[in-house]
C-alpha cells in the first residue's frame, strides 16, 4: 500500500487502555464502541473519516497502536439499554500497527 495521509481532518483517534489493545490485537474484540453522549456526537455524527487511529494511552509515537480505515456501523443499541457508536476495528481494516512501546511498525 502507498503513503497514507493522516491528519486530524479525515481521521478519528481514540484512546483505549490496555487490555482493550490488547484485545484488539488478538482479534477478540471487533467492535470499538462509544457511548453516545454530546461529545461523541459532536465527534462522530455525519462525520467523514477516512482513517481510524486506536492508540494505548495518550503521548508521544512510541505507543502501540493500531492504524485502519475508518468503517463506521453507526449507533447500537447495547444490553445495558444505552446506545452507542459502534465502529469495526477488524484486522481487515487495519494499514500499520505497532504492538508494543517502542516496538517496530508493521504494514498490513
Amino acid at each position: 500500500m502507498g503513503s497514507v495521509d493522516i491528519d486530524k481532518h479525515n481521521t478519528l483517534y481514540l484512546i483505549v487502555y490496555k487490555d482493550i489493545i490488547e484485545r484488539i490485537f488478538s482479534g477478540d474484540k471487533t467492535i470499538e464502541y462509544r457511548e453516545d453522549t454530546k461529545y461523541w456526537f459532536r465527534r462522530l455524527h455525519n462525520r467523514k473519516y477516512q482513517y481510524l487511529r486506536i492508540t494505548n494511552g495518550y503521548g508521544n509515537e512510541t505507543r502501540p497502536y493500531i492504524l485502519m480505515h475508518y468503517n463506521p456501523i453507526g449507533l447500537v443499541k447495547r444490553q445495558d439499554n444505552k446506545f452507542y457508536y459502534a465502529i469495526h476495528c477488524d484486522k481487515s481494516k487495519w494499514i500499520e500497527y505497532r504492538e508494543k512501546y517502542k516496538g517496530e511498525i508493521t504494514k498490513c
